[in-house]
């Protein structure tokens, strides 16, 4: 069951519509909002939350830190590797913020900033301007945790150990974990195959 009016599980989106509802959004943040959340499967509140000290752009492979107090439930931290290509992407927006609009970049302020001072952009903000894509789009059953459903059943169709998958998206157990995966009819089809 896709997503309809808040209620069923958020569709499952392919690469071709991911970068579609992504171009479609109107601004440089919410552009990469979306990205972190494709690229770590994180939450769209954890991605708001993040700070510049959270970016690892020095170490063998770029990451991003998500501190325990934006996680849901806050109860432990987590890293994630992210590409190179991101994390360029991610220190171009800082030196445009710096450059452009004289904003705080120290390491203690958020990477998306709020109106209000102190403040990060808020989820609201954020799940407005992904509505808007998602009817320019027509991805009807998308929304804002079709990021973190997508990223998960794309690396598990492909293989990746659950986990791996759980240590990535910060869940606790395997079945909460397995709600997120998307199984197809093809999935079933092929399973069954396999039956001796």
């Amino acid at each position: 069951m896709s997503k309809n009016n808040r209620k069923g599980k958020s569709k499952v989106l392919d690469t071709i519509q991911l970068d579609e509802l992504i171009q479609n959004l109107p601004r440089k943040h919410h552009k990469l909002i979306a990205s972190i959340c494709r690229n770590t499967a994180c939450r769209i509140s954890e991605a708001c939350q993040l700070k510049w000290e959270d970016l690892r752009p020095d170490k063998n492979y770029p990451g991003i830190y998500f501190p325990k107090e934006i996680t849901k439930g806050k109860l432990k931290p987590r890293e994630i590797p992210i590409s190179r290509e991101l994390m360029n992407q991610l220190i171009q927006y800082k030196k445009d913020c710096w450059y452009l609009k004289a904003e705080d970049t120290e390491p203690n302020c958020y990477l998306f900033k709020s109106r209000n001072p102190n403040e990060h952009f808020s989820v609201r903000g954020f799940q407005h301007a992904l509505k808007a894509a998602i009817e320019r789009t027509n991805l009807q059953g998308a929304s804002s945790h079709s990021f973190r459903r997508t990223s998960l059943t794309t690396a598990h169709n492909a293989g990746v150990p659950t986990r791996h998958l759980m240590a990535v998206s910060g869940h606790a157990s395997l079945d909460t974990l397995a709600g997120y995966l998307e199984v197809k009819d093809e999935d079933l089809v092929n399973a069954t195959n396999l039956f001796a």
